[in-house]
């Protein structure tokens, strides 16, 4: 095939970024992560926000770095975080789509192989584990993916200390992903090569490179907590609210028949594929790694439950195997075209059907494009045009079909975001919110505490106190059943509320009760209302409060 010019690929590779980013994969701010990960960086800038607030001090609890070097890097983005977070995400998407390309470009030693892994891996989807295969939004994850894919890929070729060094940067940014490439590759890399000295000065850097991040998790207060044992208020709130991270039981039926379909791909694609024979020895082996951590993941979470497994997500580990599956894919495609390939083509395209039809129809009928133009036509000028033009196009019509991008604030309706405004403008900043469950990232654009965040839950993962805490809140509020957050929580009474306030209020100078419009709490004064919320006060005994009317 033709050599494709310098200046095509990387033009390419940022026009599928941008139509991303824009609209098929559309970025997110002030979403999901990041109800828990914006309020740890606003208490990082300020440790006087958020007071009394255990949620925020689990920031201890999850060491990393990626909130410190964000923290430095504020200053440079004249401190507006959206925008920081925004630079930041763009840099670290484009690295990802990147690594897609070098991927298949060094695997196949085909550029046109790695332009239509790019074209596979363009649509984010999402894989067992509750995770995506990449993420729509900055945290942790977003920034370590694409420098282990970079990683993984020197292991392959043998360059060990690149590959070290990228590992270890991952692991300071998020240790589990990083655990999980370490291992996978690490195991790969034996059978494939064998044993050699020069790993025992690697293994020793990459100690020393990760130290940092070792210091901050060995120093914490959850450190002391056994990694075996647990307590059953523990075990209770993972089931409770983290079981579709990680307890298969928990996980939807569909989910495994699609990956049962990418691990049957994988294997036939490395089997049947023209690898010479290391390749193929380190191929199996890291398929056959990832699989042993999902068996783990089953054995020591729902048959012999032990901490440490439930807590390293052994299933996300997979979310590597999905990616090199397609990359493989897309190589055998265009340099090793046999039937079985295409063959291949049902179980994974199923992948990319998971109810937005919208995305569906265009990542099937733009890959079919791509795999026709790359196969037949080669990566030239008009096939170039053509795949940046349709990018362009789809990553316009989700723009339109989104509404617009916003860099500042997240897909939330607009009545909550006017109530988490309303608290940042009217209350003390030691203010405490009472807040329906179902009602999730209310420290977000509020600066204030909360209490009742079915989310927050999510955090109970590293700590047995946090675990009794959130469950403490979620109890006091009737308010543990995940299908019911919303009618348990409108069943309330002033009573209720009172209860609370009254084993709360000694930390707090102000409190509220965030309820639903179409509910009322009796003989307590209505601060704030809209269409949605209404926003009672409740009475401090500092500084009595007066009643007023909902009706007014």
């Amino acid at each position: 095939m033709l050599s494709i010019d310098r200046i095509k690929v990387p033009v390419f590779l940022l026009v599928v970024a941008m139509a991303s980013v824009v609209g098929i994969n559309q970025y997110h701010f002030g979403m999901w992560n990041q109800y828990i990960s914006l309020p740890w960086l606003y208490e990082i800038l300020d440790p006087s926000s958020f007071p009394n607030d255990l949620l925020v001090e689990q920031y201890s609890n999850s060491p990393t770095f990626f909130l410190l070097l964000l923290k430095a890097a504020l200053p440079y983005f004249g401190n507006n975080i959206p925008l920081l977070f925004f630079s930041v995400y763009i840099v670290f998407l484009g690295l990802t789509v990147y690594a897609f390309y070098k991927m298949g470009r060094v695997l196949f030693n085909s550029a046109e192989a790695g332009i239509l892994a790019v074209v596979l891996l363009s649509f984010a989807f999402p894989v067992i584990g509750d995770v995506s295969l990449w993420d729509t939004l900055l945290m942790e994850r977003t920034i370590a993916f694409p420098i282990l894919l970079f990683s993984l890929l020197n292991i392959y070729k043998g360059r060990m200390w690149y590959a070290t060094l990228l590992l270890a940067l991952a692991f300071n940014i998020h240790p589990l992903s990083a655990i999980y490439i370490a291992a996978a590759a690490g195991v790969a890399l034996l059978f494939a090569d064998g044993f050699k000295k020069e790993y025992l000065w690697q293994i020793f850097f990459f100690i020393l490179m990760i130290s940092p991040v070792l210091i901050l998790k060995f120093t914490t207060a959850s450190s002391a907590e056994s990694s075996l044992t647990f307590s059953e208020t523990w075990m209770e709130v993972m089931r409770m609210r983290n079981g579709h991270h990680t307890f298969p039981s928990e996980f939807p039926p569909m989910i495994f028949v699609k990956t049962a379909f990418l691990l049957i791909s994988f294997f036939v694609i490395v089997e049947m594929g023209n690898f010479d024979s290391r390749a193929k020895k380190f191929l199996k082996a890291f398929g056959w790694t990832i699989i042993a951590m999902m068996v783990i993941g089953t054995v020591f979470t729902e048959i012999l439950p032990v901490k440490l497994i439930i807590q390293f997500q052994f299933y996300r580990a997979f979310l590597f195997l999905g990616t090199l599956t397609l990359v493989l894919w897309a190589g055998m495609l265009i340099t090793n075209p046999k039937p079985v390939f295409y063959l291949l083509a049902l179980p994974i395209l199923a992948q990319y059907v998971y109810g937005e039809w919208a995305k569906t129809i265009s990542a099937l009928s733009l890959i079919g494009s791509a795999w026709f133009l790359i196969r037949f036509i080669g990566f030239r000028q008009k096939s170039t045009l053509s795949l940046s033009m349709a990018y362009f196009v789809l990553g316009a019509l989700g723009l339109i079909m989104r509404g617009g991008l916003d860099i500042h604030q997240g897909s939330q309706e607009k009545d909550w975001y006017e109530v988490q405004d309303w608290f940042r403008e009217n209350t003390a900043q030691d203010a405490l919110a009472i807040v329906p469950p179902a009602e999730a990232g209310f420290r977000v654009r509020s600066m204030r505490s909360s209490y009742g965040d079915w989310f927050d839950g999510t955090k109970a993962f590293f700590s047995e106190e946090y675990a009794e805490y959130w469950l403490d809140h979620m109890t006091n509020l009737n308010c543990t059943d995940p299908e019911q957050l919303v009618e348990s929580y409108s069943a309330l009474d002033r009573s209720d509320f009172m209860r609370i306030w009254d084993r709360e209020e000694h930390k707090h100078s102000e409190g509220y009760i965030i309820h639903y419009a179409n509910r009322s709490v009796e003989q307590l004064p209505v601060a704030f209302v809209n269409n949605r919320f209404v926003v009672y006060q409740l009475p401090s005994k500092e500084q009595p409060v007066f009643l007023a009317s909902l009706d007014q």
